[in-house]
């Protein structure tokens, strides 16, 4: 088994130059929905903090043979099948590791932690109560998204009439919302944004504004929510400098692997079905949908003629969740 991983020994000052380490993570979910993690060896890189289980990925091995063997001698599990979840890169001041984190979808046996490691299993919500390594910040977030995208849309009405909707979503519980009012002014936008972000803000719901990069930094805005053509113009360099937490609206493969490219926290991939409001639009249809979603590793959410009706459907197609406008107002 190897000792090298994201948790590599490093000599301290004696390590004077980065290397860059590919390492296999897995999140192992059991049936009440818990996810896995272990403690690292106090005499290992970020030693005494909790992990994802997994491990460096050892010479001409694939990702999944890396997180078969690694899961196999660190926890005895055999595992069946994992799909993406997330690619993350990250530095820390002695190395850079990239992980390739999995899905496991099915495995057989009983977790132990066969180096005397101890383990948890531990629901998506109180991962935050735990130290994990700063690299595994991004897979505690993205294991928290919510199901739900609901969108506040122009549709719905006037902007008094939008940010009634609002408070009514707020009300009910959803924690990530999308603001969207492509035919207001910019200035219109603006006021109408500020407005929304402090609601938001207030009762700590996660408020993603549909608009450019500028106009969201300059309203002070936590998230941005690009469309296809704004995702398409941009270089990761740029991004970087803004650090700015920002979802994508995507409708292909060229669009997602952008995404994942400047570190998207996740994507709505559409049409998924017919909608009244694009019938022009060609819908990918869910087999479509899956086939686009299930190797590439960032969340995506299913978008257009789909709802929370269509939840268990979505996620079974590969979906984190559901995203609309029309679905979610429709009860009022």
């Amino acid at each position: 088994m190897s000792s090298c991983r994201e948790d590599v020994k490093v000599s301290g000052s004696t390590h004077t130059r980065k290397s860059i380490l590919e390492v296999a993570v897995g999140v192992i979910k059991n049936q009440k929905g818990e996810i896995l993690i272990s403690k690292r060896s106090a005499d290992t890189h970020q030693g005494g903090l909790w992990e994802f289980p997994g491990g460096k990925v050892e010479g001409s091995e694939t990702t999944g043979d890396a997180l078969k063997r690694e899961l196999l001698e660190e926890l005895d599990l055999t595992i069946e099948s994992a799909i993406p979840l997330i690619e993350i890169e990250h530095e820390y001041e002695d190395l850079s590791v990239h992980l390739n984190v999995q899905l496991v979808k099915a495995y057989q046996g009983e977790a132990m932690g066969m180096e005397g490691q101890p383990i948890k299993w531990v629901k998506a919500s109180d991962l935050k109560q735990y130290a994990f390594p700063e690299a595994n910040a991004r897979i505690v977030e993205v294991l928290n998204l919510p199901h739900s995208y609901p969108i506040v849309d122009e549709s719905i009405g006037c902007t008094r009439s939008m940010l009634q909707h609002l408070d009514r979503l707020i009300g009910d519980g959803y924690l990530m919302i999308q603001l969207r009012a492509k035919s207001l002014t910019e200035k219109q936008f603006k006021e109408l944004a500020i407005e929304a972000i402090v609601k938001t803000k207030k009762e700590g719901v996660r408020l993603f504004v549909n608009t450019t990069l500028e106009i969201a930094l300059d309203i002070n805005a936590d998230a941005v929510h690009l469309n296809s053509k704004e995702l398409s113009s941009l270089k990761g360099s740029f991004l970087d400098k803004k650090s700015m937490v920002f979802a994508a609206s995507c409708h292909g493969k060229e669009d997602l692997e952008q995404a994942k490219k400047l570190g998207a926290l996740f994507a709505v991939l559409s049409p998924v079905c017919e909608t009244c409001s694009h019938p022009e639009a060609t819908p990918l249809g869910w087999d479509v949908f899956k086939a686009l979603v299930e190797p590439m590793a960032i969340p995506v959410y299913a978008l257009g003629g789909v709802g929370p009706v269509n939840m268990d459907k979505a996620i079974l197609q590969g979906a984190c969740g559901v995203s609309g406008i029309s679905a979610f107002h429709a009860k009022w």
